[in-house]
């Protein structure tokens, strides 16, 4: 795969879109890129392995048999030194997500890799409003924000992309919300 595109009606809800980010992030775990960057108004700790069969304990011995949320996926790539981006609202509740990841990634010593950055907007605002996630060589972006909602429910459009030239652009303007 080089560019995809899945749009998915709120009508007629599938699992394309949870599926993509599945097999990308276990990609990602087993050959951890040099950095990870999200860029999501609204983000929680959304559910993205399922491991009730135990096909992915292997990616991270601690994980046992159960759903394997954002969390869970972050903190083991922090502990295998890549480079977490997160970009999100100042909403309650995405500061809180950030706190939690901020004190988790204390916890394990792995807070100089962890860079989050909150908007400076209003909750809602239309500025800051990219959504994506993605590695050193591939993107997700669209209008997906990283929630339940937007992985598994919401009418979302997104691109899902490996090729070199796209992934650079998109996470080139994206790095620019860090800067």
């Amino acid at each position: 795969m080089t560019t995809r595109h899945i749009h998915r009606l709120a009508a007629r809800p599938h699992r394309l879109i949870a599926e993509a980010l599945q097999s990308l992030i276990v990609g990602e775990l087993l050959a951890p890129g040099r950095r990870l960057l999200i860029a999501s108004p609204w983000i929680s700790d959304v559910p993205l392995l399922d491991n009730r069969g135990g096909r992915f304990s292997t990616l991270d011995t601690t994980w046992g048999a159960d759903v394997i949320r954002l969390t869970a996926i972050l903190r083991t790539l922090l502990a295998q030194q890549t480079s977490v981006y997160l970009h999100c609202g100042a909403d309650p509740a995405q500061t809180r997500f950030v706190e939690r990841l901020h004190d988790l990634a204390r916890r394990d010593g792995t807070l100089a890799s962890f860079h989050p950055r909150q908007s400076t907007h209003a909750p809602g605002s239309a500025l800051d409003h990219e959504k994506a996630i993605g590695g050193d060589d591939w993107i997700v972006h669209g209008s997906m924000n990283l929630t339940n909602r937007g992985v598994e429910i919401n009418g979302e459009l997104v691109t899902v992309s490996t090729d070199p030239r796209h992934v650079a652009t998109v996470t080139t303007e994206l790095m620019s919300l860090f800067a």
